[in-house]
């Protein structure tokens, strides 16, 4: 193994006791795959680490998903070396930990006596940072002062697999001495009983990619004295606080500003990357899709439960921006094991995240899970699961115990949260089935997609504060050219179903469309159904946050379901993977504008876009690259032209400042095209055209 190229990231931080912090991130790092030594990247997974060798192809494309599925059925071994003079001079060092999935962590070297392996931590949480003394593992059995000058850093990571039958494949961990839960009964979700990111090991909008590996750091800090730990600091408040008041119609929801009411614009936000590696390439897809939020008028994001507790990085560009955020903890969905070990490793967890997080003052509200209550009181876990009433009564203290008001969450939010910023239990307050859902707290209304009810529904279904609602869309054509081989574009097509992770997704969109468009995925080729299937998304959706804003100050927020994918795919999202902006994100645009003319949708919505006489199309396009490489377009309507969606050829990413718009007869419209990649070369790229004139008149 070569030496160890070191990274100096701090040597002068002073630490409560005044006495000097030297910082040194390990690198340089290896992964063992079968019997070879291969070079890795840290921060980094094993998947990224396996497709840099070209061993495992891109499970984004394609059906390769199902290929790699054994990368997460295995033990994966990286390693590094830690050399004498990283600690030398120093009375303590500790190795800490941070972003490593399910591992043991060894030291290994040889001393005047012999050989040695000694065991230096287990992890079990990615979402906890880890410190171990270097010293206390080395000095066991007196080896530090004759030992040689570099030590092996050996981690091996354990895979957390699901079997068929839903029950945890892996006896490894349990073999190893991991503190599994023990418990007489099963859970609806046993993805609950590990601290790893759920959304991981798949979703109804994303893949089954089970990874392992070191997606933070691993670093030394060596320094003199008593190590202190890092005072609680008060950041810059924003004056946000949320209000929940009893009322003649139930329970309101709303966030005050300075004292006065806001009306909360946005989305949900999911990690926006199945491998969420903080690399440069993924920064750029932080700032990109937090701009573009922002430019589309949102003051929040809720960040979803069922993720990753996101980087310092994406809570600094929100800060900088003014974007508010609803911060989830990190449990989704699911009912989640009460058993003391599981629970004081959350109560780390929650200490931990609650005093990096609370240092942003974007953070307007912590929520203590995604859906917990709802699945509990409404999907019939209770009747499925034939619990007897003593586990029943065990399971609503575990319930109580780790989210209610007095809870470990909400006490860790009391104790570090230095703006005392407000804790909820659990996203909605009252499921969609009950009368409740609009009158009391916030709403997740999935009537319309799930409970397959018309848009129209919204009127009737809107709640106090609409923290969650959506419907599907496909991403543009040009995306999935990217992840769809070409004897493949077909609607039924095996990669085009591996890319809907919804069961019944198609046949909702399809019902939907027929009943709006006139239209469906078996009347239109696949180019031209992508297309309608995001106008047919962007005119329910743009129903559903009009008669939200119509209806305030009964509703007093608005977060739709989904601003991103963590993949290419077919999704609820307003920005697709590649970062190309569907037709809802500019809709939403509008509809969150300050200046929007409320009276100009209601004329919008009284006609179904199937009842329009459109004629064909006729225009006159023009476009101009200047010299700055910036390109412009101007379109000249000479007949009335319906949802014109602008395209470039070849396709670059990123999105024109004016897309999917109406032209009335004789009317112009110029847009400009923002690329993805600033520097991109622009200058042979055309503009092309389509609406839906085109498609009811072929």
């Amino acid at each position: 193994m070569k030496k160890l190229a070191l990274l100096i990231v701090a040597t002068t931080l002073l630490m409560g006791c005044g006495r000097d912090l030297k910082t040194i991130e390990l690198t340089d790092w290896q992964f063992q795959y079968n019997d070879q030594w291969l070079p890795a990247t840290v921060p980094g997974c094993i998947h990224t680490d396996l497709m840099a060798q070209g061993i495992i192809p891109d499970p984004f494309y394609g059906t390769n998903e199902d290929s790699v599925q054994w990368v997460g059925e295995r033990v994966w071994k990286y390693r590094t070396i830690i050399t004498r003079d990283m600690w030398q001079g120093f009375e303590h060092c500790e190795l800490v930990l941070q972003g490593v999935t399910y591992c043991d962590v060894t030291l290994e070297g040889d001393v005047s006596g012999g050989h040695f392996r000694r065991q230096a931590i287990m992890c079990d949480n990615m979402f906890r940072e880890y410190r171990v003394c270097l010293f206390d593992v080395l000095m066991e059995g007196n080896m530090l002062p004759d030992m040689d000058d570099s030590t092996l850093l050996e981690i091996t990571f354990y895979p957390i697999e699901i079997n068929n039958e839903n029950h945890f494949a892996n006896e490894v961990c349990k073999e190893d001495g991991y503190p599994w839960p023990d418990m007489d009964y099963d859970l609806p979700d046993h993805r609950a009983m590990s601290r790893m990111a759920p959304y991981m090991l798949g979703w109804d909008w994303g893949p089954k990619l089970s990874t392992v590996g070191i997606l933070g750091s691993v670093k030394l800090e060596c320094y003199n004295g008593e190590r202190e730990e890092e005072p609680i600091t008060k950041p810059k408040s924003w004056n946000v606080e949320l209000r929940q008041e009893k009322d003649s119609i139930g329970q309101s929801f709303t966030f005050y500003k300075n004292g006065k009411p806001i009306f909360a614009k946005g989305a949900n936000w999911i990690p926006c990357h199945s491998f969420p590696v903080l690399t440069p390439a993924m920064k750029e897809r932080y700032r990109y899709l937090l701009t573009s939020a922002k430019e589309a008028n949102f003051n929040m994001l809720r960040v979803w439960g069922g993720g990753i507790y996101e980087p310092d990085y994406f809570f600094d560009l929100c800060d900088s921006l003014g974007l508010m955020v609803w911060m989830d903890f990190n449990f989704s969905c699911a009912l989640y094991p009460s058993d003391t070990n599981f629970l004081n490793n959350v109560k780390i967890e929650a200490e931990q995240q609650v005093r990096r997080i609370a240092q942003h003052p974007c953070v307007v509200v912590w929520c203590g899970n995604n859906e917990v209550k709802n699945g509990w009181e409404d999907w019939g876990w209770q009747q499925q699961y034939n619990w007897t009433p003593e586990q029943i009564a065990t399971l609503q203290h575990g319930i109580d115990t780790l989210f209610g008001e007095n809870g470990i969450l909400a006490q860790a939010v009391k104790q570090y949260d230095p703006l005392h910023r407000a804790y909820i239990t659990s996203s909605p307050l009252y499921g969609w089935g009950h009368p409740e859902c609009v009158t009391h707290g916030d709403s997740h209304y999935w009537g319309v997609w799930w409970g397959e009810q018309p848009f129209e529904m919204y009127k009737e279904k809107t709640g106090r504060f609409m923290s969650e609602y959506g419907f599907q869309s496909y991403p543009e054509y040009s995306t999935v050219c990217r992840y769809c081989p070409e004897d493949q574009r077909t609607i039924d097509s095996p990669t085009m179903k591996k890319h809907q992770k919804h069961g019944r997704g198609l046949e909702i969109i399809d019902k939907a469309m027929m009943q709006y468009y006139g239209v469906d995925s078996k009347s239109l080729s696949l180019e031209d159904f992508c297309y309608v299937s995001q106008l047919l998304q962007a005119w329910g959706m743009g129903y559903g946050i009009y008669q939200h804003l119509l209806q305030q100050p009964h509703c007093m927020g608005t977060l739709y379901w989904q601003l991103d994918d963590c993949w290419p795919v077919a999704s609820w999202s307003s920005i697709d993977y590649y970062g190309n902006w569907k037709a809802l994100h500019y809709r939403a645009r509008d509809l969150f504008s300050d200046n929007v003319d409320l009276k100009q949708y209601a004329e919008y919505y009284k006609t179904y876009p199937r009842k329009l006489h459109l004629k064909k199309a006729s225009y006159d396009l023009s476009q101009n690259n200047d010299r700055r490489g910036h390109l412009t377009v101007t379109v000249k309507a000479n007949t009335y032209m319906r949802d014109v969606m602008l395209q470039t050829v070849p396709h670059v990413d990123g999105h024109f400042d004016y897309n999917f718009f109406d032209l009335g007869k004789g009317a112009t419209l110029t847009a400009t095209f923002i690329p993805r990649d600033p520097n991109a070369d622009l200058s042979g790229v055309k503009v092309t055209l389509k609406c839906l004139n085109d498609i009811y008149h072929k």
